[in-house]
């Protein structure tokens, strides 16, 4: 099945994905704010600790039903007697709900300013490899 990837997830995150089987993550990497701007609730995606160079033929994790989207904007405000500095920095936050976990079979799309696709296979855990 193809998914769209969110790479270089912490561990903790999806430990805590695995564990409660719903968990709420913000994105405010690039290359995963791209593939977060690509998804809508109810597709699903791939997630995975390896980082974006990396996804490829055999990368694990993870993955989920995006139940809910929101995307937002934050500003940033830093001011001392000399310097005022003002960002905006925009992030997505995605419900999760866990599925399973899968293991990467072929890479799709990996070029940067796009989202990255994969072909992945679910896991069971009686499978030996």
């Amino acid at each position: 099945m193809k998914y769209i990837v969110l790479s270089g997830i912490s561990m903790m995150a999806l430990r805590n994905l695995e564990q409660n089987k719903i968990k709420t993550i913000e994105i405010r990497s690039p290359h995963n704010f791209v593939s977060a701007l690509e998804v809508t609730a109810g597709d699903v995606v791939f997630l995975t600790t390896t980082s974006m160079e990396d996804v490829g033929l055999g990368t694990t994790g993870l993955f989920g039903k995006i139940l809910e989207k929101q995307v937002s904007m934050h500003r940033i405000i830093h001011q001392t007697d000399e310097l005022f500095e003002e960002a905006e920095v925009q992030m997505a936050r995605l419900k999760l709900e866990m599925k399973g976990h899968a293991r990467v079979r072929r890479s799709i799309c990996c070029t940067m300013g796009e989202a990255i696709v994969v072909e992945a296979d679910e896991v069971q855990f009686f499978e030996g490899r």
